[in-house]
Parts: C-alpha cells; sequence; structure tokens
C-alpha cells in the first residue's frame, strides 16, 4: 500500500489539549535498559496507583460524569429502589409475592375486583400472559375471590415455583449498568466533541481490515486448507460501531418505558417498600435483557462483539488529541488491531468463528507468551489455554499497526520526534513502542488470574520482541534479555506465514 493511501489516517486537526502519550514521558527509568526489561523501563514498578491511562484521565471523567448528575437517566425512581431495597431480608421470589398479596388481601375495605388487579399483575409478571391467556395452574385470578386470605396466598405459592432474588438482581443491576454506561459513553463523546476522533478509529480500522484482507489471501495455511472464502467471509464483516442516536434514543426510551410502567404500578398499590420492589419486578417483565449491549462507555476498554468493535470514550480522546500519528498507532493503533483480530484468531483445536486456524501459529503464539513469562515473571504468569485468542491478538494487533506505521513513515521511521532530559532522543519508531507501553502501564506487578484470558501487562508488552521492529528501534544486542526471551517468528496472515497442510 502507497503511503498516500493512508491520508485518510493523518489526522484531520493536531490538538494540543492533552497528550496523554506525550504526557507519558515523565514516567520512564531512565536507569533500566529498555533492551533489558522494556515494559518497566517505560512504565517502572510502583511509579503509579493502578492504570496511567485512567489516572490520566481521572479528573477529566470526574468532571464529565458530574455534568450528567441531574440527568434523568441518574435519576430514576425504579433505581432509586432498586439499590434501596433489602433484598436479604425478604424471603425468595416467590414466597415474597405470595406474602404481599396476603398482606393486601388482609387490608380493611380492599375489593375483590383490587385483589383481582394485583393478582394480574402478578400474572404478568410471573407467567408473562393476562387472564384471558392464562393456561390451568398458572390461571391466579380466581383467588381474588377466596376470602381466607392465608390460604389463597398458601394455593398462590404452590403456583409460583422457586426463584432467588440473585437471578434478578444480577440481571437488572447489569442492565442499570449497561444502559447508563451507554449514555454516558455517547454523552462523554459528544459534550468533548469527539467526533474527529472516532472518525480517526473508524479510519484505522478499515484501513487495517483492508490491509488484513490482502495477507488473508497470500497465507500459505489458509491457501493450503481452502479456508480463503469463509475466512474473508468473517474478516469483511467486522466493523467500528458509531451509530450514536441509534444507541442514544434505544436507551434512553428502554429507560423511560421502564421508569413510566413502575409508576404506573406504584399508582394502584401502596406506596410502601414492598410493594415498591414488587412494581420494579413487574416493569422489568416485558425486558428482553439479551438484547442489551454495551456500545459506549468512558472507562478503560474496547470490545469486540463480533461483527461489530466498540471502543472506550478514552480512546476516541486520544485519536483526537494524541499529536504523532506514531504515538496514536502504537497506541490506540494496537488496541484497535487487538480487537479487530479476536474475530480471525482462533483455538486450532475448538475454532468458533472461522472454519481452521493454523495450530503451528497457535503454538508459536503460545510458546513466546510462556518464553516472555519465565524471563519477566513478576507475581504469576503462564501462557494457559484460555489466553490463546488473546496473546493472538496481541501479536497480529501490534502486526497491523506497525505495518500502518510504516506505510505512513516510510524513510522517517529513524526520524528524532523528541528530545528528553540527558540529552536523549526519542525517534518515531521508538515513539510507536513507547506508547504501546504507556497505554498499558500499571505500576503493581504483574499477576495472572487464572480465569483472565489476558497475560500480565508486563508479559504482553514485553513479548513485542516478537517484532523485529522493536529490536531495530533500540539496537538490542542479541545477548540482551529482551532479545534472548525471543523464540520463532509469529507471521499469523500472510505469505510468510506457516504452511499447514491438512
Amino acid at each position: 500500500m502507497k503511503p498516500s493511501s493512508l491520508l485518510i489516517l493523518v489526522f484531520l486537526s493536531q490538538a494540543t489539549a492533552f497528550d496523554v502519550i506525550r504526557e507519558a514521558f515523565k514516567l520512564i527509568d531512565e536507569n533500566v535498559n529498555p533492551c533489558d526489561n522494556f515494559y518497566r523501563h517505560a512504565c517502572p514498578l510502583r511509579s503509579i496507583k493502578g492504570r496511567y491511562i485512567e489516572d490520566a484521565y481521572g479528573s477529566k471523567l470526574f468532571k464529565l460524569k458530574a455534568k450528567t448528575a441531574e440527568a434523568v437517566w441518574n435519576n430514576l425512581a425504579i433505581q432509586e429502589t432498586f439499590e434501596r431495597a433489602h433484598y436479604k431480608e425478604f424471603p425468595s421470589l416467590h414466597i415474597f409475592i405470595a406474602k404481599l398479596f396476603q398482606k393486601q388481601c388482609e387490608t380493611e375495605h380492599v375489593t375483590t375486583e383490587e385483589k383481582g388487579k394485583f393478582l394480574e399483575l402478578i400474572q404478568e409478571t410471573w407467567f408473562n400472559h393476562k387472564n384471558s391467556e392464562c393456561v390451568y395452574s398458572e390461571c391466579l385470578g380466581a383467588l381474588a375471590s377466596d376470602r381466607n386470605c392465608t390460604r389463597a396466598s398458601e394455593l398462590l405459592e404452590s403456583k409460583l415455583y422457586y426463584r432467588p432474588w440473585d437471578e434478578f438482581t444480577t440481571t437488572l443491576r447489569v442492565f442499570f449498568i449497561q444502559t447508563q454506561n451507554n449514555l454516558e459513553g455517547i454523552n462523554a463523546i459528544l459534550d468533548d466533541d469527539l467526533r474527529e476522533g472516532v472518525s480517526n478509529v473508524k479510519n484505522i480500522v478499515e484501513t487495517m481490515k483492508k490491509k488484513l484482507l490482502t495477507w488473508i489471501q497470500q497465507t500459505p495455511w489458509v491457501i493450503n486448507n481452502e479456508a480463503i472464502e469463509s475466512i474473508m467471509a468473517e474478516a469483511e464483516q467486522v466493523h467500528h460501531y458509531d451509530n450514536f442516536a441509534k444507541t442514544f434514543r434505544y436507551n434512553l426510551n428502554l429507560l423511560l418505558k421502564l421508569e413510566q410502567s413502575y409508576l404506573k404500578c406504584l399508582r394502584d398499590l401502596d406506596d410502601t417498600e414492598k410493594f415498591r420492589v414488587f412494581c420494579m419486578l413487574a416493569a422489568t417483565n416485558n425486558i428482553d435483557f439479551k438484547k442489551i449491549s454495551m456500545d459506549f462507555f468512558t472507562f478503560y476498554n474496547a470490545v469486540n462483539g463480533h461483527p461489530n468493535l466498540y471502543f472506550s470514550h478514552l480512546f476516541y480522546d486520544m485519536a483526537k488529541n494524541v499529536e504523532s500519528p506514531a504515538a496514536l498507532l502504537g497506541s490506540v493503533g494496537f488496541i484497535a488491531g487487538h480487537e479487530l483480530s479476536h474475530s480471525l484468531i482462533e483455538d486450532a483445536n475448538q475454532p468458533e468463528l472461522i472454519p481452521y486456524f493454523s495450530n503451528d501459529s497457535m503454538q508459536c503464539i503460545q510458546n513466546q507468551y510462556q518464553t516472555t513469562c519465565d524471563s519477566f515473571k513478576e507475581t504469576s504468569c503462564g501462557a494457559n489455554d484460555n489466553q490463546i485468542d488473546e496473546n493472538g491478538s496481541d501479536i497480529l494487533g501490534i502486526q497491523l499497526a506497525y505495518s500502518l506505521f510504516e506505510d505512513i513513515y516510510s524513510e522517517r521511521k529513524k526520524d528524532e520526534y523528541i528530545q528528553l532530559r540527558y540529552n536523549n532522543t526519542i525517534t518515531n519508531e521508538q515513539m510507536f513502542f513507547y506508547s504501546l507501553a504507556f497505554i498499558s502501564c500499571k505500576g503493581e506487578p504483574g499477576t495472572q488470574s487464572e480465569m483472565d484470558p489476558h497475560s500480565p501487562w508486563n508479559i504482553r508488552i514485553n513479548a513485542v520482541v516478537q517484532h523485529p521492529g522493536f529490536r531495530d528501534a533500540f539496537n538490542c544486542d542479541v545477548n540482551s534479555p529482551m532479545v534472548q526471551s525471543f523464540n520463532d517468528q509469529c507471521v499469523i496472515f500472510g505469505e510468510k506465514a506457516p504452511l499447514t497442510r491438512k
């Protein structure tokens, strides 16, 4: 690809607002040679608490959150009930509802009609149908005529099956988190006027995808296993999701509909804690929680929800305000490449999206991460089977990002970008790799959780020695620890990928 074809990536305005990558150079420990331990050279232990990017944006995100304190989605009566309810003091859901009916039944002057309306609400909430649609034991209306409230309550309890509160509260909590994160994320993008950053991320993804499609067609193991068409079909589907209006309307309407249903329910019942909790249950009855996804958010994350790719407000801010294209491709570009790669990296023994994946490539990926772990272990690490997707997406992601970097910089890779203290200079190529470390910088020792498919960040970044550009950028000696941790070059897609015949 000619450099001129990447002009769409050359960022329409280079703002001076807040360049989080440039600011990060204050972290560097110049007493540590980048060829000895690159991650801890760029991100020293205990240099910060938590993650550098989140800490750097902390004040900004706090102010954005404060601006929406009075927004309707942050002031819902139904959510207030959800958060204040004393669930641990309640019996299981079916007993709770039966006792609530008994309480209403025993209330002085309550009419049969009022009991019938409450029973219809219970029926809709529990069995998803009205009186005219009920079937056999799921018909509750007749209980309204029973004057023996204890007997009616016991019969009602027998008709309702057991459900723990956690089944409901966990789902509703996730619902509130996802819908409000969508609204907060979109609001932050618009409030910060980050549409340019969104456009830059989208352009990076699309340019990477075109490059990847070319690589797929050249890959020996893809050709030998007659998988070109199917793998390309999956890759072609992947795209950056940026439909703000649709997502905003959908999520806000969901919350408002929920609130209206809750308030309508309360109009016909006593405004006490237990009836408020019941109305919260009833209001959520018609929501298909499986259709809710978190498309926008302000916290540090990016997600491949194949075929859609989702990115944090933080990355859009960086895509607008990071001055150097080299720094942007090493940071946001790597994240974009990583998420795109998730659609094509598989456990060769259990492929999910694509029909076939090279076992040779998989073994190369895992061997490199195990060797890096053996060389740079801090607390715990290891190349486990559940990490194949993440580890492979790191390697392919940086290959894609670096390829775009080469297309843009060509002969200018070794040009000086900035000068640090003690007359140390940083080249464009070094800037690419530094930004990779900065975006992942965490000050605490790298620790592996057995359930986490991600390797610790110090292992993920030091595995960058896989890329020959790193060794060249820092002139690493063959006996240096970073080069010594190198296994074999893992080319996953492209002409130099493994043959892996059928």
